[in-house]
């Protein structure tokens, strides 16, 4: 199901069940909002405990399909661009926002305290979650391991997965790839 080490890769399957479990959680619009931002653009837990909301919004207020990730929230310190074009991730955050509204504080999620999330209060949520939706093994990096492959496996070229995750190398972007028995078998069929 997985490569010894690394987070587990989200099946179709396992996405539904996380959705469904998300839709009756305590926080949905927020929840399911975070996750999205994993699965459906790559981002690290890191890096969506510190988006604000100036990172996500035009100066008109409309969200952004576009969005730069500043040096300060990602890993290694780059700028990363970050594309916010998928429907489930653009609806997700669509419907956190309009339940968010004005707050005084600046990052986009909050805890149920008001205050900003840690990177690993975020993770340690995400992991929570992801235990009682019966997706055990799965971890605040599976969204990003899971967009990452799909992405691979559509044929994308890997330079432009390797820019859209941060790496500085293509040969970490290969470790994201992930195959699971079936492919594998129908694979070894066609030789």
């Amino acid at each position: 199901m997985n490569n010894e080490g690394q987070a587990f890769a989200i099946s179709d399957d396992m996405h539904d069940r996380m959705m469904d479990y998300l839709a009756g959680s305590r926080h949905s619009a927020r929840d399911t909002a975070i996750y999205a931002l994993t699965r459906f653009a790559g981002l690290r837990i890191g890096s969506v405990a510190q988006l604000t909301m100036n990172d996500i919004l035009d100066s008109d207020g409309t969200l952004k399909k576009v969005v730069i990730l500043r040096r300060n929230i990602t890993k290694g310190g780059k700028t990363i661009t970050a594309y916010f074009s998928h429907p489930v991730l653009r609806q997700s955050l669509e419907n956190w926002l309009q339940i968010r509204g004005s707050r005084k504080i600046e990052t986009v999620f909050y805890s149920q305290k008001g205050s900003q999330f840690s990177p690993n209060s975020l993770a340690q949520l995400m992991l929570k979650h992801y235990n009682r939706a019966g997706l055990e093994g799965c971890s605040s990096h599976s969204g990003r391991r899971t967009a990452l492959t799909a992405l691979l496996k559509a044929g994308i070229d890997i330079v432009a997965v390797s820019k859209i995750a941060g790496h500085s190398s293509i040969a970490t972007t290969q470790r994201y790839i992930h195959h699971d028995q079936e492919e594998l078998l129908a694979a070894m069929a066609q030789t």
